[in-house]
């Protein structure tokens, strides 16, 4: 763990952004609020609610700085020389995200360079800054731009190409041809590329067809832990930009998603899948193949999509339905015995 440069109120002001109240603060840690030891002088915490209890157990805390929102800092009565600074914002969590990015303590996924144990092939390129970790892999002709991380025991395919400023975490692997935009983050475990679920009934079993497409992340991109993305049969798998995939997600060959889409954990997408822009899909859903969901669409947790689902709609359950019908079915099926024993006793 490293200790992060000492953030400011001046700072602060520009990142959040924060409206300062109270005294200069330079704070070097976030602090968790639910934690009931005192806190570090040199810490922040972000709270979704202050009211007097809150400020009252912070200030007692010696906690450096609070950030809150804006309408609750501008409710506090009870303020006096020596309190904590207090920033207040007009959206906690998204303070919550620059603070956790600008404070984050934890060491470089690689020093930039390419370390020793590393295997680049002669015919890379590598921009300015890259890092390269302990036992990496970066094939034939593959292309890494400016800022580019790699972490340890991760894998780069021959052709392909890793945006400026991209991260990938420790044994990512990359395969052959696969296009990853700028400032994308792979966690660790995460393969992307390699080839999709295709066969054909032959004489002697499934012959498999070899995909010779590619995948295609497009900018600011974030692939989870053991999550996996199929390269196309032919053509290109697509995430667009400023999608976020959590932990072990499948998305099959040919699906292409939208901009700022949300897929929770576990969620299965068959191939030739279309997703529009700004859909959230919750864990554990699955999705059929070939079929769309619309822009601004929500399919909640456990749902199977079998078929389409039009822009704008939520859908749950199994086959997943519209929500409102969904949940009216859910609770007859609760009212079932109670309408049994009504209807045996008029019997």
């Amino acid at each position: 763990m490293t200790d992060p440069t000492p953030l400011t109120s001046v700072e602060a002001r520009e990142l959040l952004p924060a409206r300062i109240d109270g005294p200069e603060a330079a704070v070097g840690r976030l602090w968790d609020p639910s934690a009931s030891a005192e806190a570090p002088a040199d810490a922040v915490v972000v709270l979704a609610r202050l009211d007097a209890d809150a400020w009252a157990h912070w200030r007692d805390a010696g906690i450096a700085a609070v950030v809150a929102p804006s309408t609750d800092v501008d409710a506090l009565a009870d303020v006096r020389d020596g309190d904590p600074a207090r920033w207040a914002v007009a959206d906690t969590r998204l303070a919550l995200a620059r603070l956790s990015r600008r404070l984050d303590p934890r060491p470089a996924v690689a020093a930039v360079g390419v370390d020793a144990s590393a295997v680049v092939d002669e015919s890379a390129r590598l921009g300015a800054r890259v890092a390269v970790g302990p036992l990496a892999v970066v094939g034939a002709g593959a292309v890494l731009e400016d800022d580019v991380v790699i972490g340890a025991g991760a894998s780069v395919g021959a052709g392909a190409r890793i945006g400026a400023a991209s991260v990938l975490r420790e044994r990512v692997v990359v395969k052959d041809g696969v296009i990853v935009g700028r400032r994308c983050w792979l966690h660790a475990g995460a393969v992307v590329g390699s080839d999709g679920f295709g066969f054909a009934p032959g004489p002697h079993g499934a012959e498999r067809i070899h995909h010779l497409g590619t995948v295609v992340l497009e900018d600011d991109v974030e692939v989870g832990a053991n999550a996996c993305i199929d390269r196309a049969t032919l053509g290109a798998t697509v995430v667009g930009s400023r999608t976020k995939i959590d932990n072990l997600v499948q998305i099959g060959h040919n699906v292409r998603i939208g901009t700022d889409v949300l897929i929770a954990g576990q969620t299965g997408i068959a191939g030739s899948t279309t997703i529009g822009d700004r859909v959230v899909i919750g864990g554990a859903a699955g999705v059929a193949d070939h079929v769309e969901i619309g822009d601004d669409a929500r399919i909640a947790g456990g749902a199977g999509v079998t078929k389409s689902v039009p822009a704008g709609d939520a859908w749950g359950g199994y086959p997943a339905q519209p929500v409102r019908r969904w949940v009216r079915e859910r609770y007859l099926i609760g009212r079932l015995e109670a309408i049994w024993a009504f209807v045996k006793g008029r019997a």
